[in-house]
């Protein structure tokens, strides 16, 4: 099981992992816990050289709210005999990747003060290309990573709503659980796009749903589920089931065309977000979307501009050296799709691919910072601008509180 939280202070997080409250009078830690991964971060000063790498990175983007990620990942008791410091970064390094932590300072901490074992995670929420890791949909995206690396590494599952035996229960109880065991069946099934849908697979397995509206008006606000006569509000079957969590788990679940992964089964265009590392304005989405070339300008590689359209026939965005919707053009398209891309949809899904990504776009200051020092790569330069930043924490010395 993973919990996630966020937050603003590395040295917070860090202090609390490590146990600094708990060190022993000398100033050696406490035998609770352990350093048992990391990368991107400084472990030779202890506690201060890894918040100081955390910062390195905040200082990409200082205007992110919650720039702080902390997962414990937990797992049963029965399984503490199989769960060494090996297998659990194994498994963590996994989760990361599955939740697209990735490119990114990160520390996993073990914990033994508890009779089942379980470690913390912290890693920072901008990467090291300045890009925020997202976490839209980090609940659900937390759940099915948990149980498939669970089922993955023969893992102990304990008993769930899914597990549950519906025929040794009776009365009100019993019919929650029917209800849940249809709505969850519906709800796995990715080829059910639309609440009309959804609505008409349930009723076939014999569970109703009724509105439920803003006193007054017409604002729909939730939903009950009904069965048998009986009626249960959605929160009381499961969290998952609320009116607005279907509506976007449905609006994830819209097909796409069979020949392109870029194009839905309708024939129109998948938005994409960014391209190697520049992220694209509401206007250049939508432009992009109606089928119009896009300039974009600061990207990574041998290319700092290019105009980017949407290619009917191969169906698959065209990334272009100049712009293809200029008459009289015969623009070239570039084969080279660097080494990160993935698609957003309307609904904010991402799927990953090569060379578009949905990160935040690189800061103000950085983006002067390159301006002034062209020539570098990407990685040269965020390497360089990092260093500035920290000789210039140093001359201004320390934050008074």
């Amino acid at each position: 099981m993973g919990k996630i939280t966020k937050g603003g202070s590395f040295g917070g997080c860090v202090d609390y992992v490590t146990r600094r409250k708990k060190d022993n009078p000398d100033g050696s830690s406490c035998k609770e816990w352990r350093l048992i991964d990391c990368k991107d971060v400084s472990t030779i000063e202890g506690r201060n050289g890894i918040i100081a790498s955390f910062e390195d990175n905040l200082a990409l983007n200082p205007d992110l709210k919650n720039p702080v990620g902390h997962i414990s990942l937990n797992f049963h008791a029965n399984d503490k005999d199989k769960v060494d410091d090996w297998i659990m970064v194994e498994i963590a390094r996994k989760y990361m990747e599955k939740m697209g932590i990735v490119d990114t300072p990160y520390i996993v901490v073990r914990h033994l003060d508890k009779d089942y074992p379980h470690c913390h995670i912290v890693f920072s929420r901008i990467d090291n290309h300045a890009e925020t890791i997202s976490d839209k949909n980090d609940f659900n995206r937390n759940r099915k990573a948990c149980l498939d690396l669970t089922k993955e590494y023969g893992l102990y599952i304990s008993e769930g709503k899914r597990q549950t035996n519906v025929n040794k229960l009776r009365g009100m109880e019993k019919i929650r659980y029917e209800i849940f065991n249809a709505v969850d069946a519906v709800w796995n099934d990715k080829s059910v796009h639309t609440f009309e849908q959804f609505e008409s697979r349930l009723k076939a397995a014999g569970v109703g749903i009724e509105y439920k509206y803003k006193r007054g008006s017409n604002e729909l606000q939730g939903l009950w589920y009904t069965r048998k006569g009986k009626r249960f509000a959605a929160s009381k079957i499961d969290r998952r089931f609320s009116l607005g969590n279907i509506r976007k788990h449905l609006a994830n679940n819209r097909p796409l065309h069979p020949q392109s992964q870029w194009m839905y089964a309708d024939g129109s265009i998948v938005p994409i977000a960014s391209y190697k590392g520049v992220r694209f304005s509401t206007q250049q989405i939508n432009d992009y979307v109606a089928g119009k070339a896009i300039r974009v300008d600061g990207c990574q590689g041998e290319m700092p501009t290019v105009w980017i359209k949407f290619n009917l026939q191969r169906m698959t965005p065209g990334v272009y050296s100049s712009n293809p919707d200029l008459a009289g053009q015969a623009p070239s398209q570039s084969q080279n799709y660097g080494a990160r891309l993935s698609n957003v949809s309307v609904a904010g899904t991402t799927q990953p691919q090569e060379g578009f990504t949905n990160g935040s776009a690189l800061p103000d200051d950085f983006k002067l910072w390159l301006n002034r020092h062209p020539g570098l790569t990407i990685e040269e330069a965020l390497h360089r601008y990092r260093e500035e930043q920290k000789a210039k924490r140093r001359r201004q010395g320390p934050k008074l509180h």
